[in-house]
């Protein structure tokens, strides 16, 4: 091996060494979007005391967590929005078990819009493209026409457990934060 085949074996290694230096970090950055978020989101939160919800009456509660915004990783965000409806049968004085709420996600499940309570508090509209949701998340026709409903499902119910505080004996609402994709017919995680 002459001294003319050494010079080009290291620059040919030279130049391998710094595509892979520049390469790497460019594919993970491409596929970092692609990976499932498991922090925050998938774990239960707690949201606010049974007590402070009005049965029959549903409240949007801001679901508080980590949130990546590229790559700078925030603690106590809002990560999304949920209703929560307590039902009109529960008393504050009976522990979890008697007493049952339901968390629905605010987020259309046709557009991605967020829903908001129609005036009166009985129903659930989009204001994207109005989509009527009953108190339950259920699709409703529209009340003008009876035409269907624009929106392929009802709005998604996350899973929503009641805890008592060991120290203070107060009752919490607490969820599993998901978020769902929208335009399917049928239920799918992850956005």
């Amino acid at each position: 091996m002459n001294r003319r085949e050494l010079l080009e074996w290291v620059s040919r290694g030279l130049a391998a060494g710094v595509a892979a230096l520049v390469g790497l970090p460019g594919i993970s950055f491409f596929l970092g979007g692609t990976q499932q978020q498991s922090s925050a989101e998938s774990q239960f939160s707690r949201l606010v005391k049974v007590k402070d919800l009005i049965p029959g009456r549903p409240t949007m509660v801001p679901v508080m967590g980590q949130k990546l915004d590229a790559w700078i990783l925030s603690d106590r965000q809002a990560i999304g929005r949920v209703w929560l409806v307590r039902e009109a049968d529960g008393s504050l004085e009976t522990g979890p078990a008697k007493q049952t709420v339901r968390a629905l996600s605010s987020i259309c499940p046709h557009m991605g819009c967020q829903v908001q309570l129609q005036s009166g508090g009985k129903n659930f509209v989009c204001p994207c493209h109005r989509a009527s949701f009953g108190v339950g998340g259920q699709q409703l026709p529209d009340p003008k026409n009876g035409d269907r409903n624009i929106a392929p499902r009802d709005l998604d119910e996350l899973e929503c457990r009641l805890v008592c505080d060991d120290e203070t004996g107060d009752n919490w609402v607490e969820i599993k934060y998901e978020k769902f994709r929208t335009g399917l017919d049928h239920r799918v995680a992850g956005v």
